[in-house]
């Protein structure tokens, strides 16, 4: 009898067309979070080592391929090895990173079977995490890659780490924003482009 009461349960949740929405958007949103994430990290390490553009293609350093693809099989986690060698990441994060990407394959692979069941009650915390990771590589690479490359910088004045606000911490404030149940946080980007262009 608890387990027919605890299925009903299931069904009206399931069939609860904002709590479907709520959590399709959730999942879909982690899902391309993650992805993003590997495409940033590899990307910006792989360009790092960039010599050009021969015969319609770039071209990479031989360093790319002793430095950071001997590291691992897994581009991805060779990326993060040679990030962890110059103590942009350390061991704990790359062991967050394992559980983010389970999360990831968890969602991709069973994601109808969450929707009815619910998805994991920890999943927020781990979308907190992802996001976290990424903010905290994309700062080291400004504060060491970027700034210290940057022929003008001898003339900025000093930037402090927890000053910097990243491309991905704007986005995910956007999102959010869009996201609230708050219309005019909702609004408020749509009706801003509209203006700007609108006046012109």
């Amino acid at each position: 009898m608890k387990e027919d009461k605890n299925n009903i349960n299931k069904w009206l949740k399931f069939l609860d067309p904002e709590n479907l929405k709520g959590n399709l958007m959730f999942s879909s949103l982690y899902i391309a979070s993650f992805e993003a994430f590997k495409d940033y990290v590899v990307d910006e390490v792989k360009f790092f080592f960039n010599t050009g553009f021969s015969e319609g293609e770039f071209t990479f350093s031989e360093e790319y391929i002793t430095k950071v693809k001997a590291l691992d099989k897994s581009i991805l986690k060779a990326t993060l090895l040679w990030l962890k060698d110059l103590e942009a990441i350390d061991e704990k994060d790359i062991e967050v990173f394992d559980e983010l990407r389970q999360y990831r394959n968890k969602l991709s692979h069973e994601l109808m079977t969450l929707l009815f069941e619910g998805l994991p009650q920890e999943l927020p915390e781990k979308f907190a995490q992802l996001i976290a990771l990424r903010v905290k590589i994309e700062k080291w690479w400004i504060m060491n890659i970027e700034i210290p490359t940057n022929p003008d910088s001898d003339e900025s004045p000093e930037v402090k780490e927890e000053d910097i606000m990243t491309s991905s911490q704007i986005f995910n404030q956007l999102i959010f924003d869009m996201l609230s149940g708050d219309e005019k946080k909702a609004s408020y980007y749509q009706n801003e482009f509209k203006k700007k262009f609108e006046t012109k």
